[in-house]
């Protein structure tokens, strides 16, 4: 009896491992490209030359400059996120009004625009927007508006948010559309047979459904254009301090190179996105319950 249970125990061995070798390569990948690298990075955030110290993070914390790259790439990730998820999710809800052919062919649109980001994109907006763009040169021939002389500018602030909306707001509408999809139209015509208004609606049922969705994309989003860095690059020359940009100068600096800080600033800025992911899934159990 006893070599019995030795032999399926054996047995159910062979099976388990049997199940794990397709996870082989993921496993590999994962060790590879995200857990090695990650652990790499926190190591050099804390190795000095006098040995293991959280100097690097001081330094972040002491200096206005690092404190200040780090808020403006909230502040732009924050608005970005909000702007995108925003527009993202009223296209989503207007496209299921439109027939199934139309649907095809904006949905394979949205995906290929969603494609088009960093250097080429950052190219294309300054060959439209830039100071002599041609919108911009259009605009003051045929309008009298000199868009330049209102205070607009390309390679401002207002410049980085209007183009990594371009690349977020295809995100949020592929992200939002399977829930806005799952919103049948039969459910809101339920509800408004039993009397809700279009506003009591939205309220109770519509917005509900559709909150835990729109958190996890606003997560993305604020994590896509926290990491973002070609994009601005190419249109400030890194005039403009935001975190990537900070951490790229700090590897690659010729006159002062610091990996050390650059990997702290990095850990920073993975701690946000930690923290914003675990916001979401709070909300999101939070607001399990809206509505009901």
């Amino acid at each position: 009896m006893k070599n019995n249970r030795v032999t399926r125990l054996g047995q159910e061995l062979r099976r388990g491992g049997i199940l794990w070798v397709p996870f082989i390569p993921l496993i590999i990948f994962a060790l590879a490209f995200e857990i090695l690298p990650m652990g790499y990075i926190i190591y050099s955030s804390v190795h000095t030359a006098t040995g293991i110290s959280l100097q690097s993070y001081s330094r972040i914390f002491q200096s206005k400059y690092y404190v200040v790259s780090l808020r403006n790439s909230l502040l732009v990730s924050v608005a970005v996120g909000i702007i995108g998820l925003i527009i993202g999710t009223s296209g989503a809800l207007a496209l299921r009004s439109l027939g199934e052919a139309w649907r095809e062919k904006l949905l394979t649109l949205v995906n290929m625009t969603s494609n088009f980001s960093g250097v080429p994109l950052a190219f294309a907006y300054i060959v439209l927007l830039g100071v002599n763009g041609l919108v911009t040169v259009l605009v003051k021939e045929k309008m009298g508006l000199d868009l330049y002389g209102t205070g607009f500018s390309l390679f401002s602030w207002t410049g980085i948010v209007l183009v990594y909306i371009y690349f977020s707001v295809p995100l949020a509408f592929m992200l939002m559309y399977p829930a806005v999809y799952a919103l049948r139209q039969d459910i809101q015509e339920a509800a408004q047979i039993l009397g809700a208004s279009r506003i009591h609606f939205w309220r109770k049922i519509g917005l509900p459904i559709l909150l835990p969705s729109m958190l996890g994309s606003f997560t993305l989003l604020f994590a896509n254009s926290l990491g973002a860095y070609a994009t601005a690059y190419a249109l400030t020359n890194s005039n403009n301090s935001l975190v990537s940009i900070t951490i790229a100068n700090l590897v690659t600096g010729d006159i002062f190179p610091d990996p050390s800080l650059a990997s702290a600033l990095a850990v920073i800025m993975a701690g946000f996105l930690v923290a914003s992911i675990v916001i979401n899934e709070r909300l999101k159990k939070n607001g399990g319950g809206v509505g009901q």
